[in-house]
């Protein structure tokens, strides 16, 4: 137990990290076509005439199905960690908006099932631990029809990071797989973007 938590407690801190670092989302926007590989599939969503509004992101691999804006820039690429299996960036804006919000996909396997409290306060401890976060709210949340929590917190500037970024980091436990979901982007920009992350959350579907 001692090995599962200091992975998890690792897992978490090394999340956050990435989730400050500016990136550019390098790969462009999903053809309006099927797309398919070993663990993941992209379908066009036709909603009304023959305008594409949405695209269907399924990875068979780890059961996840949700909906993504047709003009969001889905990519495997550039995912440092081995537990992140998918990112979503929104498009920017103009040249002034150099840092896209991202929406990233984790998921953690452990050989014995991991409770949802004791991942929550393991996640809730090690934010604390860092000093450079401050939490706004910590709720529990429906994930996917299941029971999850949910984290909002604002990194703070400092001299080697200026910019202050606030994240939505929701997560939900199955036996003894966890699925993270985290929405970042610059804190100006959160609420901005937030109502589109809330209906992607909404579609999601863990089987």
């Amino acid at each position: 137990m001692v090995c599962v938590c200091a992975c998890m407690f690792t897992t978490v801190l090394f999340q956050i990290v990435i989730a400050l670092q500016p990136v550019l989302a390098t790969e462009k926007p999903v053809p309006r076509m099927n797309k398919a590989n070993y663990d993941y599939q992209l379908e066009s969503n036709v909603t009304h005439g023959n305008t594409i509004s949405e695209i269907v992101y399924k990875n068979p691999q780890h059961g996840i199905f949700l909906l993504f804006p047709s003009n969001w820039t889905f990519t495997t690429s550039g995912l440092p960690e081995y537990n992140q299996i998918a990112a979503f960036y929104a498009p920017l804006q103009n040249l002034s908006d150099p840092i896209p919000a991202r929406l990233t996909i984790a998921a953690m396997s452990y050989e014995q099932d991991v409770p949802l409290k004791d991942f929550t306060n393991m996640t809730i401890s090690s934010i604390n631990q860092t000093g450079q976060i401050m939490i706004s709210s910590s709720d529990p949340i429906t994930l996917a029809g299941r029971p999850g929590h949910q984290l909002v917190f604002s990194t703070l500037p400092n001299i080697g990071n200026p910019i202050s970024f606030e994240i939505l980091h929701s997560w939900t436990v199955i036996n003894n797989k966890i699925y993270v979901f985290q929405y970042s982007v610059e804190s100006a920009k959160f609420n901005t973007y937030l109502p589109t992350v809330k209906h992607i959350l909404e579609s999601l579907r863990i089987e």
